[in-house]
């Protein structure tokens, strides 16, 4: 990215009208890596404005600058960053890292979770799958939401049964994790492959992982279609943690379990 400061002496100008010059910097994963001092090529609302953008300026800092010549300026497609002083090359330097730049959209929400689902097909067939899509979506009455795609082996177990368990994953089951994630029912057995335990949840009809230290069984109440994912919001119907994360009021305290 390419952004310009106005400049007074060292500092950045009080006003982009008396500016002396034009400090010009190219940023890159914020740092600078080029940086050019042009004379100011004299203040017009319009001249300025068409100037910079003839050099694929995308912002300009300054310390004022009067409402038309930023409407310009914006006309133009180049940010406008009023209230700057100090030292430019410092600003500048402050302005590389914090700057803001267009990013990719997908799963931009991060940390993801990392849970695991479990559900039961009508047929008793039992399968888990990695959910990244997952999240509290009320707390009265308490609810949680998972996306799943409707090709994935799980989507018709779930949609038919309407049930489904969350499992919370701790850094000891990490290779299971990655396995039940990366590897399809549809080409072969994975559950037996990596040695899954199950066991039947209290309020559903699909299993729990015992050996994961939150186990959330849920009851499909709405779904949702979001585009790539369809939303199965579950009431939650029982929740089950190991014993030594659960304090005398039933609270977890999640702080001790070691997530992935």
């Amino acid at each position: 990215m390419k952004f310009s400061v106005a400049v007074k002496g060292a500092d950045v100008s009080k006003d982009i009208g008396c500016c002396d010059t034009f400090l010009i910097f190219e940023e890159k994963r914020g740092r600078i890596i080029m940086r050019q001092i042009i004379e100011n090529p004299g203040y017009k609302p319009d001249l300025l404005p068409g100037f910079l953008d003839r050099l694929k300026i995308e912002a300009i800092l300054c310390g004022s600058m009067d409402e038309l010549t930023m409407q310009v300026f914006t006309s133009k497609g180049i940010n406008v960053v009023t209230g700057v002083s100090g030292n430019a090359d410092r600003i500048a330097d402050q302005y590389a890292i914090t700057s803001k730049k267009q990013a990719n959209m997908k799963s931009c929400l991060q940390p993801m979770p990392k849970v695991l689902v479990s559900c039961r097909g009508l047929n008793g067939e039992n399968n888990v799958l990695a959910v990244g899509y997952c999240g509290n979506c009320s707390y009265d009455p308490p609810m949680v939401m998972v996306g799943i795609v409707p090709t994935r082996y799980s989507y018709q177990m779930v949609k038919e049964s309407g049930c489904f368990v969350v499992n919370l994953v701790d850094k000891s089951y990490r290779e299971t994790f990655d396995y039940l994630g990366s590897h399809s029912k549809r080409d072969g057995d994975k559950l037996t492959a990596m040695n899954v335990r199950l066991q039947d949840g209290k309020k559903v009809n699909a299993p729990i992982l015992p050996d994961c230290p939150v186990n959330i069984e849920c009851k499909v109440v709405d779904s949702i279609v979001t585009g790539s994912h369809e939303m199965f919001i579950g009431r939650i119907e029982y929740v089950h943690a190991d014993a030594k994360f659960v304090d005398l009021e039933g609270n977890i305290d999640f702080s001790q379990i070691d997530f992935i």
